[in-house]
């Protein structure tokens, strides 16, 4: 059997950005939330783009600056919450776009925030399966676009974003990964309204109704339960980075780069502190962008890499949020061809 690698990494964020202190909230209030989640900035995209757009300008790079072509690529892998339509899923418009043979395999995924890790996982399994020898894994998310202008506990941390990577058969160390799924906690980050279970209905769904934080949204607007999300994150996270270190036989120490959901820099240095991590190889990228989604830990690694020297090689990567769930998973970037973040 192969042993899949990852051969290259990208992302693609908004070229606008705009200053937390311009959402329009209490400014007091606004400067006390950005002390706390360390986001000043957030980047959204216009209304005219999606994750789609995101991802093909990630996987664009990869194109121009390796030597994989999209006649390379076998397989497809899609994994966004928010779809350019309800159905098909975003692999066809990937497939087109790019003139990837019509020969390939696509996969569509509704993941959120550990998406990035679950798309890997699928590219591995197919590449491991030798049904594929090239796989693009696209993972991006607008879900501005889906916000209450009112909600300040969204509105402040959350941006848009997307990324790519490639994931062949020619690695040299396996790829671990774990998986915790709790859909008990569903309603902690979801919308509502919208799909089958509860359809947009004018006069119910879109009354916009106010919380005890003073925050503004209607059944149609994405909705966060802050601190269960907390909870699970602390509770959960730790055992799955356990996990997947020692199927690889790595010590905590022995890792390069943590690459963690860039949610807010509050959880990303209280799993740094539970977990006594050495918070130099933990780092929280969202500052100026705001969280993107699953996209986050491919952006913050192609943002360390950017950074270092000499190339990445042992990384754990970890998603958690939206399910409620987690995914982690180390992998060798030693040979990986990670590239700067790109603007649209």
């Amino acid at each position: 059997m192969p042993i899949a690698r990852i051969a290259a990494l990208s992302a693609a964020i908004p070229k606008e950005q705009v200053d937390v202190l311009n959402l329009g909230f209490d400014a007091e209030l606004t400067k006390r939330t950005m002390r706390l989640t360390g986001v000043r900035a957030v980047r959204y995209a216009p209304k005219d783009k999606t994750a789609a757009d995101y991802c093909l300008r990630a996987a664009q790079e990869i194109f121009d600056q390796t030597q994989v072509r999209p006649c390379d690529v076998d397989g497809i892998i899609f994994v966004t919450p928010h779809p350019d339509y309800v159905y098909p899923g975003n692999s066809s418009i990937v497939q087109s776009a790019l003139g990837i043979p019509k020969k390939c395999c696509a996969l569509d995924v509704n993941h959120s925030c550990t998406g990035m890790v679950y798309g890997i996982y699928l590219a591995d399994l197919l590449v491991c399966a030798g049904d594929c020898k090239t796989v693009l894994v696209c993972c991006g998310d607008t879900a501005s676009h889906h916000l209450n202008a009112r909600d300040r506990a969204l509105r402040m941390v959350v941006g848009d974003g997307g990324a790519a990577a490639l994931v062949q058969g020619d690695g040299a160390e396996a790829m671990h990964y774990a998986f915790y799924h709790d859909g008990v906690g569903l309603k902690s980050l979801y919308t509502p309204a919208g799909g089958e279970r509860m359809p947009r209905e004018r006069g119910v769904t879109d009354v916009p109704k106010t919380d005890a934080e003073e925050n503004v949204r209607t059944l149609e607007d994405e909705y966060m339960d802050g601190m269960e999300v907390m909870r699970f994150v602390m509770n959960e996270v730790p055992p799955r980075i356990d996990a997947v270190l020692a199927a690889s036989g790595w010590a905590k120490d022995e890792v390069d780069v943590y690459a963690l959901h860039q949610a807010n820099a509050f959880i990303v240095k209280s799993l740094v502190r539970a977990m006594k991590l050495a918070k130099e190889n933990v780092p929280f990228d969202a500052a100026e962008t705001g969280n993107i989604g699953g996209a986050s830990l491919a952006l913050a690694l192609c943002h360390a890499a950017a950074k270092r020297h000499a190339p990445l090689s042992r990384a754990v990567l970890a998603g958690f949020g939206a399910g409620l769930s987690v995914a982690a998973m180390t992998a060798d970037l030693a040979e990986t061809k990670v590239l700067q973040a790109a603007l649209l």
